[in-house]
């Protein structure tokens, strides 16, 4: 089948039998990803990195725990940046906890 056919037929199904081919998409999107788990893990990771998903949501869309996702990163070595607070903001916190 060449480049493009599928989605011709998509369309022209959409049309006749009246599907949403915007639902048919999804759902294929869905089932391809279910074949190939390892290509939805990979996704959800790029996605993260390029700062498209948060950490939580890209474990949620790869299927797997946010432990699980951090276990990943580390083991290919990838570093993640968090935000520290102020260390004088941390000082009074640490204060105002002792009073």
């Amino acid at each position: 089948m060449r480049k493009g056919e599928l989605a011709g037929i998509l369309e022209d199904l959409a049309e006749e039998k009246k599907i949403n081919a915007e639902d048919a998409r999804d759902e294929a999107f869905r089932l391809y990803f279910n074949l190939k788990p390892e290509l939805k893990l990979e996704g959800a990771i790029i996605s993260y990195l390029k700062g498209k998903y948060s950490l939580s949501r890209a474990a949620e869309l790869a299927g797997i725990t946010v432990p699980e996702l951090k276990e990943i990163l580390a083991s290919r070595g990838i570093v993640r940046e968090t935000e520290g607070k102020d260390v004088s903001e941390m000082d009074r916190k640490i204060k105002e906890i002792l009073k």
